[in-house]
């Protein structure tokens, strides 16, 4: 019986580790993965990125996403951007932007493979210079595989645009394959190929590559950047940001 109590307190910290919660980031690629974060708790992802469209043109933002999944495969999440602060030779404007909502269901099919359908909308918050001034409806579908320690994030989506531009198409199709792997047990890295599609639009696509550090099992931070691949691609963006799990 002392064995085993002995045993019991040995083993104590080590139960704690492995029942201990995960943080689960969706930043910075563009590819969400299928997995849902810690069931009834709130994840919070926050991060700067600082975008050059164009020689000219400079734009700045704070990108925010907050996650709760109320159910084993479902979750809500409320993301955009807390700041944006654009400039151009006309001047500059600055403001909240636009707000997307979005529900997402998450379908295990194998301990190495699932899938994950998010469908929402972008709500007009932002001031017309810097959203689409209408109501924009989403869905992205994603296929998630783990092959050893290498992570293969795929999406697809489509976007239904509330505001019709003259001589195009209200919809908008955008793709993202990302590649993921922690090298030590606390850096991570990732690379990424992403694009939008659009009739009568020039399509546009971009490479991204992060690191990301694990300062605590709750707590991870992330750096990076992309660069376009196609002329009507942003030259490049930096970022950085963090995901952290909060307590219920």
């Amino acid at each position: 019986m002392r064995l085993l109590l002995f045993l019991l307190l040995i083993l104590q910290p080590l139960l704690a580790a492995s029942e201990q919660l995960m943080v689960t980031p969706y930043r910075p690629t563009i590819s969400n993965p299928a997995e849902l974060s810690a069931l009834r708790h709130v994840e919070l992802e926050f991060g700067a990125q600082s975008t050059q469209p164009g020689q000219t043109v400079e734009r700045d933002s704070l990108p925010f996403l907050l996650k709760y999944p109320f159910a084993e495969q479902w979750g809500l999440m409320v993301g955009g951007e807390a700041w944006i602060n654009s400039r151009d030779q006309d001047g500059t404007v600055s403001g909240f932007g636009n707000t997307a909502v979005m529900l997402k269901h998450y379908h295990p099919l194998s301990q190495t493979l699932a899938v994950g359908i998010e469908a929402g909308a972008i709500l007009p918050s932002a001031r017309s210079s810097l959203g689409q001034g209408r109501t924009d409806y989403l869905t992205n579908l994603i296929v998630s595989q783990d092959i050893a320690d290498l992570r293969i994030d795929i999406n697809a989506g489509v976007t239904r645009r509330g505001f019709k531009q003259a001589g195009g198409e209200r919809f908008m199709y955008n793709w993202a394959i990302a590649a993921s792997q922690m090298f030590t047990q606390r850096w991570g890295i990732a690379g990424e190929f992403s694009g939008l599609l659009a009739e009568q639009q020039a399509a546009s696509s971009q490479f991204l590559t992060s690191f990301n550090y694990q300062l605590t099992p709750a707590v991870v931070v992330d750096f990076g950047g992309s660069i376009g691949m196609t002329e009507a691609t942003d030259d490049y963006v930096i970022f950085t940001g963090v995901s952290w799990l909060l307590a219920p």
